[in-house]
């Protein structure tokens, strides 16, 4: 018989940063999960994007949660860090938007 092993999962704050990110508004502490991961698309971050993960940072260290940032490549390596339970917050124009979304909702590529 092989053991099972439960992995506590973590909830998440999930915030995806498109290259034409317009400065989010980030849920306020008490909507806070236990962890807010930052996904930025593309490099450099633009001054946008820079500003959205400073702001971030300071909510993590208020809320007292952890904060993981990654910079991406493409909406498709943002969707493959993305759990369904995670709570999204997606900053980005509307075109660009669109295709995130259809990006991160794809069956099958997470």
């Amino acid at each position: 018989m092989i053991p099972t092993v439960a992995i506590p999962t973590k909830r998440r704050t999930v915030v995806v940063l498109g290259r034409s990110a317009r400065g989010a508004t980030l849920p306020s502490v008490a909507e806070v999960r236990d962890t807010i991961l930052v996904l930025a698309i593309g490099w450099p971050l633009t001054d946008t994007q820079r500003g959205v993960l400073d702001r971030a940072e300071e909510l993590a260290r208020t809320a007292r949660v952890v904060l993981d940032a990654h910079l991406v490549s493409s909406a498709a390596a943002a969707a493959a860090l993305v759990g369904s339970e995670d709570r999204l917050v997606l900053d980005a124009g509307s075109w660009e938007a669109r295709r995130i979304r259809r990006r991160l909702s794809a069956p099958g590529e997470r």
